[in-house]
């Protein structure tokens, strides 16, 4: 088993903008890196049951057409409705202090984010039993995807948090932009 390689794989693919990242980047440029945090807590959960299915046999997701179509819609019609809220949201650059409530809101955000979004399972699925076909332990592959993931999501909410400096006037284009990109994904999501 060449964990290189298998380093190499993964980082390329989770550097790669997709909802998870524009997500993170996002609520960086809102709500700052610490609040940002609650969100990748809540997605790297996700990635992990994402992980442990795949591993245990969910490519039942890829064997049954019918039950691939439906998740695969559901995850369009949720981001549908982030794009929607994207969309309807005024966010202010300041700093803020979030509730426990908030905090939870963001978690289960992120958590969704990851469950939902099929490109994380057929991407896991595919590559994910190549490299366990070497014996390899599923807990090393697991912490190395996850560390990965939480680099990533970190840097994204870094640049955003950084981003937001010199975005103070243009925050809620930048949203509506980032809405109408997410309802496009939602539509190629369907369409594919």
């Amino acid at each position: 088993m060449d964990y290189l390689f298998f380093i190499f794989t993964f980082s390329c693919v989770s550097l790669l903008p997709g909802l998870c990242m524009n997500l993170a980047f996002s609520l960086g440029l809102s709500l700052g890196y610490k609040n940002a945090l609650w969100m990748m807590f809540g997605e790297l959960f996700g990635l992990g049951i994402i992980i442990i299915c795949c591993a245990f046999g969910a490519n039942m997701l890829a064997q049954y057409e019918l039950l691939f179509k439906i998740f695969k819609i559901c995850g369009a019609l949720y981001l549908f409705y982030i794009a929607f809220v994207l969309f309807r949201t005024h966010c202010q650059v300041s700093e803020k202090k979030i509730t426990k409530k908030e905090k939870f809101s963001l978690a289960l955000q992120g958590f969704m984010t990851s469950i939902t979004n099929p490109k994380t399972w057929i991407f896991i699925l595919s590559i994910l039993p190549s490299f366990l076909k070497f014996h390899t332990s599923l807990l090393v592959l697991a912490s190395i995807i996850l560390f990965i993931e939480f680099c990533s999501l970190s840097l994204y909410a870094l640049g955003g948090s950084f981003f937001r400096v010199f975005m103070n006037r243009h925050l809620n284009k930048l949203n509506k932009l980032s809405a109408l990109c997410i309802a496009i994904l939602g539509i190629s999501i369907i369409l594919n």
